[in-house]
This record gives structure tokens, C-alpha cells and sequence, in this order.
């Protein structure tokens, strides 16, 4: 009897106005002095469509770098929730709008 094929992972449910919302508010309250309000970059890297995407393939990669810092890139972990690091990253996702 052959194993089993792997699942493939569940897709990601697009982010709700409400989770873009709140991700909007949290962007503008603690992301801009470094990357900007379109996300140009000032200190911190150019994640504005497109950019973003190329350089992080998942939203779990993601939330892991906001969550836990690298680099330069502080960490947020001690400062927002899990469901505002999962908003600030789908606004970023999508669009940063």
C-alpha cells in the first residue's frame, strides 16, 4: 500500500474590511517612521505591492518577522496581539489599502 500524499495547506481566507481596517491602524500607529505611509521604506525596507510579496512568499513569514523582529526590525510580539500582527500583515498584503 503506497503512503498517503501530503495535503496540500489550507488557503488563507482573504482578510476582511474590518481585519484591513484594523490593520490601517495599526500600519499608521506603528509602522510608518520606518517604511513610510506608501511603504516606500525610510529606515525600513520597500514593502509596497509587488516588493512585498517577492520577498516574503507567505503571510506566516511574515507574521513571524513583526512578531519576533530581525535585524533591524524590532520585535512586535510584546506590543500587538496575534489577531493585530495577522492585520497589519494583511494590510501590508494587500496593497497597504
Amino acid at each position: 500500500m503506497e503512503p498517503a500524499a501530503p495535503e496540500d495547506p489550507p488557503e488563507s481566507q482573504p482578510a476582511s474590511p474590518e481585519e484591513i481596517a484594523t490593520g490601517k491602524g495599526v500600519y499608521l500607529q506603528r509602522c510608518v517612521g520606518c517604511h513610510a505611509v506608501d511603504g516606500s521604506g525610510i529606515v525600513g525596507p520597500d514593502i509596497r505591492p509587488g516588493k512585498v510579496l517577492e520577498k516574503y512568499a507567505s503571510a506566516e513569514a511574515m507574521e513571524a518577522i513583526v512578531r519576533d523582529g530581525l535585524g533591524e526590525m524590532p520585535e512586535f510580539g510584546s506590543k500587538l496581539t496575534d489577531p493585530g500582527i495577522a492585520a497589519v500583515v494583511a494590510y501590508v498584503r494587500g496593497g497597504l489599502g
